[in-house]
């Protein structure tokens, strides 16, 4: 995927808009919620999109795709 650099800015309440071309590209909607990691240097970080499940991330990383089901299903009931 090709480098896509867009300038932004900064509002009054530390608000930034996603740019139109950004938020299409990575699938952004109103609403969605993303991660903002610290990269340790004073300007640098990543923001991340949240997808609405990684239960398939698991897959065959820590058991069977079962096992990995079953515990993100009993980790929702304790926040449910």
């Amino acid at each position: 995927m090709a480098l896509l650099e867009i300038q932004a800015t900064v509002r009054t309440k530390n608000q930034v808009t996603i740019p139109q071309p950004v938020a299409e590209r990575h699938g952004i909607e109103p609403g969605q919620r993303l991660v903002i990691v610290d990269g340790g240097t004073e300007d640098e970080f990543t923001v991340r999109v949240i997808r609405p499940s990684y239960a398939g991330a698991l897959a065959g990383v820590f058991g069977t795709t079962e096992q990995n089901v079953a515990y993100v299903r009993g980790e929702r009931e304790v926040w449910d």
